[in-house]
């Protein structure tokens, strides 16, 4: 029923770029809006591909195509940001990075086990499966974090203020807005140690990458046809739904995408006004509004498939975009900046690296045995509303 609305957004955002007849705030709304009706599709289509598919092969397809509406989100709103020469953009890029990393890794799981644990009292899972996953994640983590570790080991501290506080020469002294800079006053250290740094993983994670689709797509399909969750309530029977064949779903999909892009790309381009006025941190806009409105197909996806008592796709659905976000997305942005130079730098604030990587450990421990219930699902999404606070209440990033 809102599929009309989708044209009209992108008639309206691209016909009256100038804003005579709206303003940004509106066409930013309407954006954010038109991309629910468009999941709904993106959804549908997937979940026919996945039904006619090996289900790895459908979660990697679900979060390619993520991706898409990801990387042009980020990428205009680089070149905006580079355009205008404010380097605030590349601070909400980095946040909508981690904030998808943290969502899926969090909230996209333990939702689909709150939901599904309320229809199923225990719920299994391939923990073969969601291993491997689990160790791309900590692979792909501890990669796209080396680069950020290397400056707080070698960066120079640089304080804007510092005060006396026992008014004597050699007293302690008081420091504010203390932060490591890498490139005004220590550049030496970003363009002959940091950036070679930064090519070298945004080669190797790809390639991790494509090593672990060959493991699990070519080499080792098998740990992918245990299907633990079809069988192990009694009475229960998964039959996957096939909506429509799969070259129709594969052209339902790819017009769907190119039209939540466009949607993404008009949202991007009538930020502006939010990020300006707003008293909210950037960190927080970055976190919750680009990061997990684009996960809306992944989110009722992930539901139901749950709903169905197969948590095994809802947890690789996850997994799979988290993965991606590390090992394709972040690469491609750094190598973007090649081409293209931007402000983006891979190197991520401290709060950044802590949610990550907490996330990541706890989401392993929580897969450990390979069965879940609704209470171990509150905890990754009470986990994540309590990141989300940490994020609300966080200072923008310096300078913005």
């Amino acid at each position: 029923d809102l599929l009309p609305l989708v044209l009209v957004t992108l008639v309206l955002g691209y016909v009256d770029s100038p804003n005579h007849l709206t303003g940004s705030a509106v066409k930013f709304t309407l954006a954010l809006l038109s991309i629910v009706p468009l999941s709904y599709y993106i959804g549908m289509a997937i979940a026919s591909i996945s039904a006619q598919s090996n289900f790895a092969v459908g979660a990697v397809v679900n979060a390619t195509f993520g991706s898409i509406t990801e990387l042009t989100f980020y990428i205009t709103a680089l070149i905006k940001g580079s355009r205008e020469g404010n380097r605030c953009y590349a601070e909400v890029v980095k946040s909508a990075l981690t904030g998808t990393l943290v969502g899926c890794v969090l909230f996209v799981p333990g939702l689909c086990m709150v939901i599904g644990g309320i229809r199923h009292q225990e719920q299994r899972f391939n923990s073969r499966s969601a291993g491997v996953s689990s160790a791309l994640l900590f692979l792909s983590v501890g990669g796209v974090f080396a680069p950020t570790l290397f400056s707080k080991v070698y960066g120079k501290l640089v304080c804007g203020e510092c005060h006396n506080v026992t008014q004597n020469p050699l007293g302690h002294y008081l420091c504010h807005n203390c932060h490591f800079d890498l490139m005004d006053n220590n550049g030496t250290l970003y363009y002959s140690h940091v950036q070679p740094l930064v090519y070298t993983v945004s080669i190797l994670l790809p390639a991790a990458y494509l090593i672990g689709l060959f493991f699990t797509l070519k080499t080792h399909t098998h740990i992918y046809d245990i299907h633990v969750s079809d069988c192990h309530v009694p009475g229960h029977h998964h039959s996957a739904v096939v909506h429509w064949s799969r070259w129709r779903a594969l052209l339902i999909l790819l017009l769907s995408t190119l039209c939540m892009s466009a949607c993404a790309d008009l949202a991007t381009e009538h930020i502006s006004p939010i990020l300006t006025h707003s008293t909210i941190s950037q960190y927080f806009i970055g976190v919750t509004v680009l990061a997990m409105v684009p996960e809306l197909p992944e989110i009722v996806n992930g539901i139901q498939f749950a709903l169905q008592n197969n948590l095994s796709l809802s947890i690789e659905i996850g997994n799979s975009i988290a993965v991606q976000v590390c090992m394709l997305q972040i690469p491609i942005l750094v190598l973007f900046t090649i081409f293209y130079p931007t402000n983006f730098t891979l190197v991520f604030s401290d709060l950044h690296v802590y949610a990550s990587m907490f996330s990541v450990v706890l989401m392993n421990y929580i897969f450990m045995d390979g069965k879940c219930d609704y209470f171990q699902g509150t905890v990754l999404v009470m986990v994540y509303f309590i990141l989300l606070a940490v994020y609300f209440f966080a200072p923008s990033p310096s300078g913005c």
